[in-house]
């Protein structure tokens, strides 16, 4: 759930809402052939837009964050934030992949992996046709960044290929 702050022919670029505590919580980007129902909620009169309204949540599109394709997308995003969380459901639905981008092929990319406990498990090469779903700048990804080993090397916008 979350406004839709941007998009191109391939992408679209969400501010996530949680929806049990009503606060924007990072950003959610979706490939737009993956993409096969949605629910507009854009009646005032919905309860929904008035809990957002009475809120004042203002979502807004991250400065800089490229949806020209997905390896421009990833570049963007490590730039600017610490983590990013990869999901591909299609090949694997219940797990997602956290780390720092590391390196970009034409047809893969290498992240610093983290697991689920924040230590850092090594290299973890990803192909850009199984990512289904990418999250970074949420408040899980952040506390994985502030409390995984070498913790001050993850500062925004500073890769692992920069420390």
């Amino acid at each position: 759930m979350g406004f839709v702050v941007g998009f191109s022919e391939d992408l679209l670029l969400f501010h996530a809402l949680n929806p049990d505590t009503f606060r924007l919580n990072g950003y959610i980007v979706l490939r737009l052939e993956d993409v096969k129902e949605y629910r507009a909620f854009d009646k005032p009169e919905f309860w929904r837009n008035r809990a957002v309204r009475g809120f004042g949540l203002k979502p807004v599109r991250p400065v800089g964050i490229s949806l020209s394709s997905l390896p421009d997308l990833l570049e963007s995003i490590a730039k600017r934030f610490p983590l990013i969380t990869f999901h591909t459901e299609r090949t694997k639905p219940d797990v997602c992949y956290i780390g720092s981008l590391l390196a970009k092929a034409e047809a893969t990319f290498t992240i610093e992996d983290l697991d689920c406990n924040a230590e850092w498990t090594g290299p973890r090469r990803l192909k850009f046709r199984d990512i289904t779903r990418i999250d970074f700048g949420g408040g899980y990804e952040e506390a994985l960044a502030a409390t995984a080993p070498r913790a001050r090397d993850m500062l925004p916008g500073r890769r692992a290929a920069e420390r």
